[in-house]
């Protein structure tokens, strides 16, 4: 019910797009609030001023966005190390959707000039969603013009005034519809334009979810009280938290058991938190399995050790493909299931190997499920 809103909002939108007026935001000190160190200036070709942005950001004041367009130039002066982008459907420092360039020799190729990923209580969950960054026609140095249509659960974005898009995004993973707009990072804005409610046609309703119809992703959980682990330690089957203050967590779009969508530190020492289900097996038998996870994993079938491996991003040695981030690819191992019901346990940490901690969950799919039941978690062991 709620999409067929979305998409009744959709159509009224886009009958409003010729009636819509752009809101050209002048780069002054009256117009922008600031997160963080600001500069203006007026240069010739920017009749509208350039604002230097170095840390946190500038919020556009009095305004704010729900659906619509938003337009800006952006020049990170060369720095390949420069995340600079835009948090929209901001709430506050803890919550908002973000896009990103990462202008460095070679994104091209990498597949990582241009991304996207939502801000949820803090963190920036860059790496656990691969499928939404890409290659683009991105310039190192100088200035690059950015588009984003926005449309309730979809987004498009468009590099330097190319026709097709640079990033699709089926699916805002953000937990706001709207918010303030925000430039963020250490790097000059110029020309920024919002125009509300011009979606160009974008229909709000998400892309559908590639693996609604898959069964065999495990997707029904019992999650334990989170601890901490220090750097280096690994888990042992007797270390199992009891079964007092566990809760059900239910995987989100494509499998994703997001544990960093409600739990998780800033930063620091690692958090560890453990995870039990139940798969009923018509015989005994092995299944394969494939498995994608940040950062750090243990899993025991029947209270015996069958995977244990780490995807850390430092250093990039230590990268599982794609890149570090989270996906299917990561890892595979055999799962041994005997006839009846099995209790597969999973401990997971966030451990990163630098200060910060970002997305932190994983992804399990059995490749089939001839013979077997996943039945989801039961309240004790």
């Amino acid at each position: 019910m709620m999409y067929r809103n979305l998409a009744g909002l959709g159509l009224a939108a886009l009958a409003w797009t010729s009636l819509a007026h752009a809101a050209v935001i002048d780069m002054t000190a009256a117009r922008w609030e600031a997160d963080g160190q600001l500069g203006f200036s007026q240069k010739a070709a920017y009749p509208g001023g350039v604002m230097t942005v170095s840390g946190a950001g500038a919020t556009v004041r009095d305004l704010t966005f729900s659906n619509g367009t938003i337009e800006y130039d952006i020049n990170e002066d060369g720095d390949e190390d420069e995340t600079s982008g835009v948090w929209l459907r901001r709430q506050d420092k803890a919550s908002a959707d973000y896009v990103y360039l990462r202008p460095f020799d070679g994104c091209v190729d990498s597949g990582e000039c241009i991304q996207y990923a939502p801000v949820v209580r803090g963190k920036v969950q860059w790496d656990v969603y691969p499928e939404y960054q890409s290659g683009a026609p991105l310039r190192l140095t100088g200035w690059n013009h950015v588009k984003l249509v926005v449309s309730g659960k979809q987004m498009r974005v468009f590099l330097n005034r190319q026709t097709t898009p640079a990033l699709t995004v089926g699916h805002l993973e953000g937990e706001a519809l709207s918010g303030t707009v925000q430039l963020r990072g250490n790097a000059s804005y110029a020309n920024v334009e919002i125009t509300p409610d011009a979606v160009e046609g974008l229909d709000p309703a998400p892309l559908a979810d590639p693996t609604a119809a898959d069964p065999g992703y495990v997707r029904h959980w019992l999650l334990s009280p989170m601890a901490s682990i220090a750097i280096g330690k690994e888990v042992q089957w007797s270390e199992l938290p009891a079964p007092a203050g566990w809760e059900r967590i239910d995987a989100e779009r494509k499998g994703y058991v997001n544990i960093s969508r409600h739990h998780g530190t800033p930063g620091g020492e690692p958090d560890l938190i453990w995870l039990k289900t139940t798969i009923n097996s018509a015989r005994a038998q092995a299944k394969h399995v494939q498995l994608g996870y940040a950062r750090q994993v243990w899993i025991f079938a029947n209270g015996e050790p069958v995977y244990a491996d780490k995807n850390f991003y430092y250093p990039a040695s230590a990268r599982k493909p794609p890149l570090g981030r989270m996906a299917l690819a990561n890892g595979q191992f055999q799962l041994p299931l005997h006839s009846g019901d099995n209790d597969i346990v999973v401990a997971i940490s966030n451990d990163l190997h630098s200060k910060g901690h970002y997305g932190w969950g994983f992804e399990m799919r059995l490749d089939d499920v001839d013979g077997v039941k996943l039945q989801g978690a039961k309240p004790a062991m």
